[in-house]
């Protein structure tokens, strides 16, 4: 649809549990872009539910924290200097607002890491004109939430563009793209 309003449009993919396929990713969308304006960390991985939470393998922690705490954080290292560079950026991590659920532990610590990221480098990006914040979309009917999930990814589209229209220069904030209204 993009393509058909007269916008140019690139397709890139990596295997994000490689450290080294997303770094290169990251260096074949600057050699397509330049520096990015926005950069919207979207994709995860949840491993699967344990009823018994204490029988989550290692491997499990390595998978989730791998593509969900250590891929975004690699590509925001990476464009980060261009942004502040230009004045003027947007990085929007996909958090999760899971508790209370051991069962899913791997996923959720990893986000929480993540969360942490963002919450340290807040201070840092102060007066700079950039801005990394959180984004909670919800539990919604996606691969990821499955078919039970009681919201539609059409619901998250407003609330989801707050943390990029934000004006107030503030990050480390937590978004939740269902109840944004206090923004």
């Amino acid at each position: 649809r993009l393509r058909t309003q007269g916008s140019t449009v690139h397709q890139v993919a990596a295997e994000l549990s490689d450290p080294a396929a997303v770094l290169a990713l990251a260096v074949e969308v600057s050699a397509l872009c330049g520096t990015l304006d926005i950069l919207y960390n979207n994709a995860a991985v949840m491993t699967p539910y344990h009823a018994d939470a204490l029988t989550v393998v290692p491997a499990e922690y390595a998978l989730s924290f791998s593509v969900n705490t250590v891929a975004p954080i690699l590509l925001c290292n990476h464009f980060l200097p261009g942004m502040q560079a230009q004045g003027w950026g947007r990085i929007i991590n996909v958090t999760s607002g899971i508790k209370d659920q051991p069962e899913l532990m791997a996923y959720a610590a990893s986000k929480a890491a993540l969360d942490k990221y963002v919450y340290d480098m807040a201070p840092k990006l102060a007066g700079t004109g950039v801005t990394m914040n959180l984004l909670d979309p919800g539990w919604l009917r996606t691969d990821l939430g499955g078919p039970h999930a009681p919201g539609a990814v059409e619901s998250v589209l407003p609330g989801a563009l707050v943390p990029v229209l934000a004006t107030d220069g503030i990050s480390g904030r937590w978004v939740s793209a269902q109840d944004f209204a206090a923004l």
